[in-house]
């Protein structure tokens, strides 16, 4: 059977030389149609087209340059004089500018970019440079024109370094948008970061990525922002950043490598509490309490967000809150999926408290005794006050049956309402512990003092005296 050739693309003809009557009669047709048309044509152009359309004749040599709404995007290794000659003969307000990969041959002419973006009330900025780490090439610091760009909305910037604001800079008042990666700050360029950011009152998204400070003395500098909904905070250091004032936020993603001794992660969370999503890595953290529960799918991804962002944690003390019913069931495989190498790779200690056994629940118990292979100590206070809990006999019967990925690891199940006790006197609690070959023996532990603190729920018992 024999095969049908090839199809070809058909080729377009090559257009007819200039001064061609055909080509005459084409410009004749578009010249007889409305200019608010031909003008609505242009503008949907890209701007490379929009600009050649000045050879269709005579009278478009200069179309072009009246088309509102041109969006002025240019590719990487665009000719920095062509920029410029473009915004000069653009009569019209440029509602988005955007160019990416500049490269150092174009940094004279951006002097000349910015005083026209500002006359022409730019809305939407973008000015990305080229990566020049390897090579000895210095940030290039932006004309002070920048901050005369008074109609901005959104302003993306990249690998430059901002110039001091000039006195009587009014801010930004409708830019929503601010992103700065890579972006160095003058000397005490926190500060005035921090009256850039309180001088946009509408700002809705918020980017600092590898912002860099050149003081290496900073201050506690205030982000404030009513109206602003995203922040992604991105750095090797810990420059002073602390949030106040927003009541509108929803997501928040922050990443620092080295977060100062002094920083107030209470403050931080307390801050961030009405969030929906927050992402919050901390590679130094050591020690964490929680208060959350295991009744819903999206509390246990929420919790596992957090345990995944610290790779380094040793102690892990989990209060269960808000006893409801459990409206979502997982099981060991939901959990499974949620693994990641660095998850409970250097956890030592951890205790639940308020706990009422349920499914959810003793699937994380399983979890966790099943990957953290440095375990140490894994106590559970079982709340035994309502009828929500599972009996405690069933509950150390199932614990007895779980596998575990350390050698050293021990189970101590014991009686919350016990160890919650007010009356500072001695007492005597039941606890069970559960040894490495899951033998079960109760053990009656007579103590004079507790040590009991409501901030981060952390029980200390001294002077255990008396086992039987």
């Amino acid at each position: 059977m024999e095969t049908s050739p090839p199809r070809r693309k058909p080729r377009l003809p090559p257009p007819p030389p200039e001064g061609d009557p055909t080509a005459s009669a084409v410009g004749a047709s578009l010249e007889s149609l409305p200019g608010e048309l031909l003008e609505n044509i242009v503008s949907r152009l890209s701007l490379r087209d929009a600009v050649r359309t000045s050879a269709i004749s005579r009278s478009w040599i200069h179309r072009w340059e009246s088309a509102p709404d041109l969006r002025h995007y240019w590719p990487r290794r665009s000719r920095p004089d062509a920029i410029c000659a473009v915004l000069a003969r653009y009569s019209r307000s440029v509602g988005q500018f955007c160019t990416w990969g500049i490269r150092a041959d174009a940094f004279p002419h951006i002097d000349e970019w910015l005083p026209l973006l500002a006359a022409k009330g730019v809305q939407t900025l973008t000015l990305s440079f080229w990566d020049y780490s390897d090579v000895n090439v210095e940030y290039y610091t932006l004309h002070p024109a920048i901050f005369a760009c008074g109609q901005l909305t959104s302003l993306h910037l990249e690998r430059c370094f901002l110039p001091t604001a000039p006195e009587g800079f009014g801010g930004f008042p409708n830019l929503t948008l601010l992103s700065l990666v890579y972006v160095g700050l003058p000397e005490n360029g926190e500060r005035k970061l921090e009256a850039m950011i309180r001088m946009s009152p509408s700002l809705v998204s918020l980017e600092l990525s590898n912002v860099e400070v050149t003081d290496d003395d900073f201050e506690d500098w205030i982000i404030q922002a009513p109206n602003l909904e995203r922040l992604t905070i991105t750095s090797d250091i810990d420059y002073g950043w602390q949030i106040q004032d927003l009541p509108s936020i929803q997501d928040a993603n922050i990443n620092i490598e080295d977060y100062s001794i002094d920083r107030d992660f209470v403050k931080l969370l307390t801050s961030l509490a009405q969030v929906g999503e927050l992402e919050l890595f901390i590679p130094k953290l050591r020690s964490l309490t929680l208060h959350t529960n295991f009744y819903k799918a999206s509390s246990i991804l929420s919790t596992f967000g957090l345990l995944t962002r610290a790779p380094n944690l040793l102690h892990l003390e989990i209060e269960i809150t808000d006893h409801e019913n459990q409206s979502d069931e997982v099981d060991i495989d939901f959990l499974n999926a949620l693994w990641t190498n660095s998850l409970f790779a250097n956890l030592d200690f951890v205790s639940i408290k308020s706990a009422t056994c349920w499914s959810n629940e003793m699937r994380f118990i399983e979890f966790v005794l099943s990957k953290a292979r440095l375990l140490g100590e894994f106590y559970i206070y079982h709340d035994d006050t309502g009828s929500f809990s599972k009996p405690r006999e069933e509950a150390i019967i199932e614990l007895a049956k779980y596998k575990r990925a350390s050698p050293k690891a021990k189970v101590f199940f014991r009686d919350m309402e016990r160890l919650v006790l007010e009356s500072p006197v001695p007492y005597t609690c039941l606890c069970y512990m559960l040894s490495d070959q899951f033998d079960i023996c109760s053990v009656a532990v007579k103590m004079k003092t507790i040590q009991f603190s409501i901030s981060n729920w952390e029980l200390g018992c001294k002077e255990a005296i008396n086992y039987a």
